[in-house]
């Protein structure tokens, strides 16, 4: 768990720079509109391909998501697919979303200790875009766009 966390917060700083190194410092921030519909996709390294939808509300936090996945991982060589619905939250800390996910149903696929629930540690490109890394059961790149006609 210390390995996890200690990679996280790594990948926190190389994701990029908050506003002040950017010479943002008097300028004054404002939250993007994250809630809506997105696709997500991860690069598992050629072994298997991850994708699905998420969907993330608004609470009376600000900067704080409810959440819910539905991931896919389809590995054809192993001839293994699993579908798992996830519910999350998500929160925003400067220009990073950390989306952590609990697992609540295997759609498709044998329930399985060895499938980790799927978190993600984002930088927010824009409103329709964020790039980062899955967290898991390794560390994959990851990205998310909204989903085509989605209104936020």
């Amino acid at each position: 768990m210390i390995r996890v966390r200690a990679a996280l917060l790594t990948g926190a700083v190389a994701l990029g720079a908050g506003p002040s190194a950017l010479g943002q410092e008097d300028t004054p921030a404002t939250e993007p509109v994250l809630a809506g519909t997105w696709v997500f996709e991860a690069d598992l390294n050629k072994a298997c391909t991850f994708d699905g939808p998420a969907r993330l509300m608004p609470t009376e936090t600000e900067g704080e998501y409810g959440c819910e996945l539905t991931a896919r991982q389809d590995c054809p060589a192993i001839d293994v697919t699993y579908v798992v619905e996830q519910s999350c939250r998500a929160s925003v800390e400067e220009d990073v979303l950390t989306v952590r996910s609990e697992i609540r149903n295997f759609l498709q696929g044998e329930p399985s200790a060895f499938y980790t629930p799927d978190n993600f540690q984002l930088r927010i490109e824009s409103e329709s875009r964020m790039d980062g890394v899955l967290v898991g059961a390794d560390i994959y790149p990851a990205v998310w766009q909204r989903a085509d006609g989605a209104i936020s």
